[in-house]
C-alpha cells in the first residue's frame, strides 16, 4: 500500500518554494517549459507551483486546470482578504501563459475580474473554459455554470448556459471525457443531490440524464474526474458534508459498469484535475498538489484480487 507522508510533503513545499519565489522576482524568467518547469512528481504528492500558485499567504480553492495544449493554467484562490480565517467569499479566477517557452506572471483572468468563480474546467477542444458562479451575487443557494469562448488569444464575456444545465438549484461541474461528455450535479451536499451527463451534439448540450448508483452513491460525491477515455474514475467521497474527501478509485468494466469503489492513500480538498497527458493528477490541499497518476495502475491489481 502507497503511504503519504505529510512531513514529506510539508518539506518538499518549502523545499521548492525560495527557487520560484526568485524566479518570481525576475519576472518569471526562470520559469520555462511545462508545468512551471517543475520536477514531474511520483507517487507522493508535491506542492505546484509553491510561492506562485500556491502561496502560503492565500488561501487557494480550485485544483490547477492546464488547457488541452498545455500552455494555460487557471486557478481559484483568495489574495490579501481574510486568508488567515480561511473565507471563500472573495475568490478570483487567476491564470498563466506559456509564450516562447517561458511562463508570463499569475494574473486575474480579465472576463472574471469582478466576480466570483470556482471549478474552471476545459472543454475537451480547450475552445471553451467552464466555472462556477453565481447568478445573483445576493442569492448564495443559486450556484449557476458559466462558459466563455475562446477567441484567438482572447476570451468572450461569460454566459450562463441554458435552462437544460443550470436550475433555481445549485449546478456544480465535476468534469468532461475525451468524448464531450459533460458531468455535473444538482444540490450537492443535500439529500437531494443527483449527478447526471449531457452530451454535447452540434453546438450544445442534450438534456441531461440522471445517473444511477456507480454516481450516485448513499456518500456525497464532493467530486467525480472521470479519465478521458473513461479508464477509471476518481471520486472524492465525502461522509459528512464537512469532512475531508475521501479519494477512491473505479475501475471501467468490459460490460460497461464500474467497479466497487477502492481507496487510494490520497485525500482531497473537493477538486480534481488531470493534466492533458493524463500523466498528473491535481488536487486541492494546504496548497494545491499533484502526483502521479501511476498509482492508478498500481491499485488496478487490488481491484482485481478483490473480485
Amino acid at each position: 500500500m502507497i503511504r503519504v507522508c505529510v512531513i514529506c510533503i510539508v518539506v518538499l513545499k518549502f523545499l521548492f518554494v525560495a527557487p520560484l519565489i526568485v524566479a518570481q522576482e525576475n519576472g518569471f524568467t526562470s520559469l520555462e517549459g511545462p508545468y512551471l518547469g517543475q520536477e514531474p512528481p511520483g507517487i507522493t504528492p508535491e506542492v505546484f507551483g509553491p510561492g506562485v500558485i500556491s502561496v502560503e499567504e492565500n488561501f487557494e480553492h480550485s485544483a490547477a486546470v492546464f488547457s488541452p495544449d498545455g500552455t494555460v493554467v487557471f486557478w481559484c484562490t483568495n489574495v490579501d482578504w481574510y486568508t488567515e480565517k480561511r473565507q471563500t467569499g472573495m475568490l478570483r479566477l487567476y491564470f498563466m501563459k506559456m509564450i516562447n517557452g517561458k511562463w508570463t506572471a499569475p494574473r486575474i483572468a480579465p472576463f472574471a475580474k469582478d466576480i466570483r468563480v470556482e471549478r474552471p474546467t476545459f472543454s475537451p477542444d480547450g475552445n471553451r473554459l467552464y466555472f462556477e458562479s453565481f447568478s445573483n451575487p445576493n442569492n448564495m443557494d443559486d450556484l449557476d455554470i458559466f462558459v466563455v469562448e475562446r477567441n484567438g488569444e482572447t476570451w468572450s464575456d461569460p454566459e450562463p448556459l441554458s435552462s437544460v444545465i443550470n436550475t433555481s438549484a445549485i449546478e456544480r461541474i465535476h468534469c468532461f471525457t475525451g468524448d464531450g461528455s459533460f458531468y455535473f450535479s444538482r444540490n450537492p451536499f443535500t439529500r437531494s443531490e443527483e449527478i447526471f451527463v449531457s452530451k454535447w451534439v452540434d453546438g450544445k448540450f442534450t438534456e441531461p440524464e440522471k445517473l444511477g448508483n456507480d454516481y450516485n452513491s448513499d456518500y456525497y460525491e464532493g467530486v467525480i474526474l472521470i479519465s478521458p477515455n473513461e479508464e477509471y474514475m476518481l471520486i472524492g467521497q465525502i461522509d459528512t458534508q464537512h469532512s475531508s474527501p475521501e479519494l477512491k478509485i473505479s475501475y471501467k468494466q468490459a460490460d460497461g459498469s464500474w467497479s466497487d469503489r477502492i481507496k487510494t492513500p490520497y485525500h482531497c480538498g473537493g477538486f480534481l484535475a488531470l493534466s492533458p497527458d493524463g500523466k498528473y493528477l491535481f488536487m486541492l490541499e494546504e496548497g494545491i498538489y499533484w502526483v502521479s497518476t501511476s498509482f492508478a495502475e498500481y491499485l488496478m491489481p487490488m481491484q482485481e484480487n478483490t473480485d
